[in-house]
């Protein structure tokens, strides 16, 4: 009997290591998990904000170097986002396509320079939409 009670004794002890174990490996698993998705919006944060900067950029450098309106110049650049957030995911033509026809009109408008620094917000929603995208934000959980 006390073989019988020490053997017992031995496979639980090792049962609860092993249960020990399991609960210090998915610990470890959540803190890489946290740690993730730490870095991911981080990422996100950094993205936006760059975006916020280029932007704002944008906005001042049309307003004071090219003197044109303010509302003109936010109008014509929120346009462009917005279109840069409904065809993010087309093709590499498509993007093209719209790049042109903004130049294009900005040569028949006269307003050339607002239509490539449109262009190049264009461009900056874009890209950025592409890398916010590739953090893959929310979809990892269950």
């Amino acid at each position: 009997m006390k073989d019988e009670k020490s053997v017992t004794k031995e496979e639980d002890l090792e049962i609860v290591e092993i249960a020990e174990f399991k609960i210090n490996d998915t610990r470890k698993q959540k803190l890489r998990q946290e740690e993730q998705e730490k870095s991911k919006r981080q990422s996100f944060y950094g993205i936006l904000s760059l975006y916020a900067v280029g932007f704002l950029a944008a906005v001042l450098i049309c307003m004071f170097a090219f003197r044109l309106p303010v509302a003109v110049v936010c109008v014509i650049l929120v346009l462009e986002t917005a279109i840069a957030v409904c065809m993010y995911e087309a093709s590499a033509g498509i993007h093209l396509l719209e790049i042109v026809i903004g130049i294009v009109s900005g040569v028949i408008y006269g307003r050339l320079l607002l239509m490539i620094v449109g262009t190049l917000i264009y461009l900056g929603a874009v890209i950025s939409l592409r890398g916010i995208r590739s953090l893959n934000l929310g979809t990892d959980r269950g």
